[in-house]
């Protein structure tokens, strides 16, 4: 694990994420973590092709998923399937604690048919974005005790990957017997339009970037950019890129001693006085007063 890059999302080439895995050579980030307001690691939309996992453990806080926003409670289980565009974002003005599991499908895939038959009809079902197990639920206390298993096989790739296993057979069996694996007809897959956008701002936040240029991106107008931005994150386009740029403020802050004007010039403002401006917006202080709260 890179501990520069702990609770920051970094962009692959094609615009999702590149995960920090705890291994560089074991695809899996597991971790107890929390949110509140002003974190940096929350309200970026991103994607991959990872399961995510989340058990909260104390508190709320929510996921925007597809657009679709969902509030989690202490006890809930929460996957996000994958190469679907999320972010989480807090409800209250508290800490929410909460167990996180980042878990690539490959860790089960061993042979070919386990892969086209057990694990691909969830991972790959358009129809399945994600599955919300209240703590009212018969499986959640179940679910919240694998949480804990993967916290524990943190160290352990084998134990890590048997405690997967276990996990997914869950979900498998949950999805069969209530016949989510069928083919409804009211989920409309990702747009491919506004993924090429999200890609344009996470790679060009730097440059002096226009509406104009976000929609063309995406091969769209600027009317229809704002529906899709509105549709995924409940935000303007400028607005997502703004955020963008002051979470890599906020890197720069807490990893480099460079000055304000510099980090300015290297994140797309066009002052240090307007980032500063911008920063306190999405973070409640300036930069000169932020520290990256310790968890």
């Amino acid at each position: 694990m890179n501990e520069s890059f702990r609770g920051l999302i970094i962009k692959k080439e094609d615009g999702s994420e590149k995960v920090n895995y705890n291994n560089d050579d074991f695809p899996s980030y597991i971790h107890a973590g929390w949110v509140e307001p002003y974190c940096s690691w929350i309200n970026i939309p991103h994607y991959h092709e990872d399961l995510e996992f989340i058990t909260v453990t104390r508190g709320e806080m929510g996921y925007n998923i597809n657009g679709e926003k969902i509030i989690l409670h202490q006890g809930d289980t929460l996957m996000v399937n994958s190469q679907q565009i999320h972010f989480s974002f807090t409800t209250v003005n508290e800490r929410c604690n909460y167990n996180l599991a980042i878990l690539h499908p490959s860790l089960l895939c061993s042979s070919f048919v386990v892969q086209k038959e057990r694990i691909e009809p969830i991972t790959k079902n358009p129809n399945l974005p994600y599955l919300h197990f209240k703590s009212q639920h018969h499986l959640a206390e179940k679910l919240f005790v694998q949480s804990q298993n993967l916290l524990d096989a943190m160290d352990n790739e084998f134990n890590i990957t048997f405690e997967f296993f276990r996990l997914f057979k869950i979900l498998m069996y949950y999805c069969r017997d209530n016949d989510l694996f069928a083919a409804p007809t009211t989920y409309v897959s990702n747009d491919t339009n506004f993924k090429n956008m999200l890609k344009f701002i996470h790679t060009r936040y730097p440059e002096q970037i226009t509406l104009d240029d976000i929609a063309r991106a995406g091969n769209v107008s600027k009317t229809y950019c704002n529906m899709l931005f509105k549709k995924y994150t409940g935000s303007s386009p400028m607005d997502n890129l703004n955020r963008y740029r002051t979470e890599r403020v906020a890197y720069y802050l807490t990893s480099t001693d460079l000055r304000m004007s510099e980090i300015a010039e290297k994140t797309g403002f066009s002052g240090a006085s307007y980032m500063s401006e911008t920063f306190k917006k999405f973070y409640g202080v300036a930069p000169r007063n932020y520290v990256l709260p310790k968890q």
